[in-house]
């Protein structure tokens, strides 16, 4: 009876021919809310416009000419239509001259400019490395759209050298944001299974306050947590009951979780059913007071003053179910929560801490389709690509900045041996 709403599951598990879990109560439906503004395309100024045409009629529907009429006043309206140009690639020939000198006779050999390293300059290199890692094309299909739309005819091997060339560059760049991660006060953690040539692995998620990273490894124990933490972490992790984070002093369990949790007690109709529908109802009740908190229409004060009831509710409810043996879900919960009662409530006490791990959750996501597209990888080299331009989009995109150019400048900096560009972000 596991579905996406009563376990972890993803949504994209649940069978089609089975009905979907009613609605609850309260829950807004998919697409824009009323009183949404909408988003539409930014309008271009005058000066990033390439060309202006009037379209106007020339003659009116009853034969008179229009030539020369003025508009009529407040009616002229505008349309900017965005077109692609025929894209043509730029290539350089570069002609190496070796020179004999006419004194000592010895063979002087030119040094290769960095930018032809390879037979892809820095550009060409960092889009088709982004096509890989950031829209899952397989090597082929991004080869064949490079030649397809940009003219650009090279290979599935070169593609898959410029992966290789992109990783390298961006070694030293991933291992700053790694060993930032410590510094962070809260960091939102999750992981999820990988293949690596068929053995399973694990692709680990890690937000901290500034830094976004990524990790493959084969184990799904404390290992990786080690490696980003080696001399601990004090500050707050939002996680899943996940037993290896239990390594962290200072949690919050995700609530999205626990109320499927919930659920789960109310869909498998045993003995909790009562307790975990009125559970669940007061987790809504108190969450409603969190939006108010966030909306700042209440204080700090407020917010665990009126959670207070909620809070000794339900641990009364996880001790009831503790002591019971008639609905097996329930007694699990309880006892897996009383256990570690201090990471329940964390939020309603601490600043920056939130009710939930969707963060680490709907970062992982593109990880997740990647592994559907692709099957995983097959080397360590395959995954730690996948690891660093995981992290360095991630980066890029919270920090605004153009990935491409990043790339871009991180090959060229790798290849001339000087410090690559950083991922942290810029100083106030």
């Amino acid at each position: 009876g596991k579905n996406s709403s009563n376990s972890s599951k993803p949504p994209s598990s649940d069978s089609p021919y089975k009905p979907k879990p009613p609605v609850k109560r309260g829950q807004r439906k998919v697409g824009g809310q009323p009183g949404h503004k909408g988003a539409t395309r930014e309008w271009l100024p005058p000066e990033k416009v390439d060309e202006f045409k009037v379209v106007r009629v020339s003659d009116c529907t009853c034969g008179a000419s229009l030539d020369g009429v003025p508009a009529v006043p407040k009616s002229t309206w505008a349309r900017q239509v965005v077109e692609v140009p025929a894209i043509e690639p730029h290539v350089t020939e570069y002609r190496f001259e070796t020179v004999e000198c006419p004194c000592c006779a010895r063979v002087n050999e030119p040094v290769v400019p960095p930018e032809a390293v390879t037979c892809t300059g820095p550009n060409l290199t960092a889009l088709a490395a982004t096509l890989v890692g950031e829209y899952h094309l397989s090597r082929d299909a991004a080869a064949s759209l490079l030649a397809s739309v940009l003219n650009m005819p090279i290979c599935a091997a070169t593609v898959q050298s410029c992966c290789e060339q992109v990783s390298a560059g961006l070694q030293a760049a991933t291992a700053e944001v790694d060993a930032s991660l410590p510094s962070s006060a809260v960091v939102h953690m999750d992981e999820t299974s990988w293949k690596q040539r068929k053995v399973l692995h694990w692709l680990w998620i890690a937000i901290g306050d500034q830094v976004t990273s990524f990790a493959i490894h084969p184990r799904r124990g404390w290992q990786q947590l080690a490696v980003w933490f080696p001399n601990g972490f004090a500050g707050v992790v939002n996680c899943d009951r996940w037993r290896p984070y239990e390594r962290f002093a200072r949690r919050q369990l995700c609530w999205s979780h626990l109320e499927r949790d919930l659920q789960a007690i109310i869909d498998a109709a045993a003995t909790g059913v009562a307790a975990a529908t009125e559970a669940l109802a007061g987790a809504d009740a108190m969450f409603a007071t969190w939006g108010r908190f966030k909306d700042k229409l209440i204080a700090r004060d407020a917010l665990q003053r009126d959670t207070q009831v909620y809070r000794q509710q339900f641990k009364e409810f996880c001790t009831r179910g503790a002591a019971q043996d008639g609905d097996r879900r329930w007694r699990a919960l309880g006892r897996d929560l009383l256990r570690q009662w201090e990471a329940v409530f964390l939020f309603l006490d601490v600043e920056d801490v939130e009710p939930t791990n969707n963060a680490a959750e709907q970062g992982l996501r593109s990880g997740v389709i990647w592994r559907r597209t692709t099957q995983g990888t097959r080397t360590d080299a395959g995954s730690t690509f996948v690891q660093r331009i995981m992290t360095a989009h991630a980066n890029c995109k919270r920090q605004g900045r153009s990935v491409l150019t990043f790339l871009a400048d991180t090959l060229m900096a790798h290849r001339q041996g000087l410090t690559p560009p950083s991922l942290m972000p810029a100083g106030p």
